[in-house]
């Protein structure tokens, strides 16, 4: 998904150009220079870690990196679930 997103295009439009071999290649660069918004939110927590290290206060790149999956504790639940009945019930 962050890939299409980055090259503005739809995932049916990257499934229909973008042959296997390339997709692993992109799945490669990523690991050495990620694709997604990950990166921002790395230089951002950068800047912040910075910010508070001019001050005299030490804080790890971990303590203010954005934490977007929510609660690591809480049960995953599939949020497409009711998504999918739907379809289901409709194509039925």
């Amino acid at each position: 998904m962050s890939l299409a997103l980055r090259l503005g295009r739809t995932l049916a439009e990257l499934r229909q150009s973008m042959t296997a071999s390339e997709l692993m290649m992109w799945i490669e660069y990523d690991r050495h220079s990620p694709v997604g918004d990950v990166r921002g939110d790395i230089q951002a927590a950068q800047i912040t870690s910075a910010v508070y290290g001019a001050q005299g206060a030490k804080v790890a790149l971990n303590d203010v990196l954005l934490q977007w999956s929510g609660d690591e504790n809480a049960e995953a639940e599939d949020p497409f679930a009711s998504l999918e009945a739907a379809l289901d019930a409709a194509t039925q």
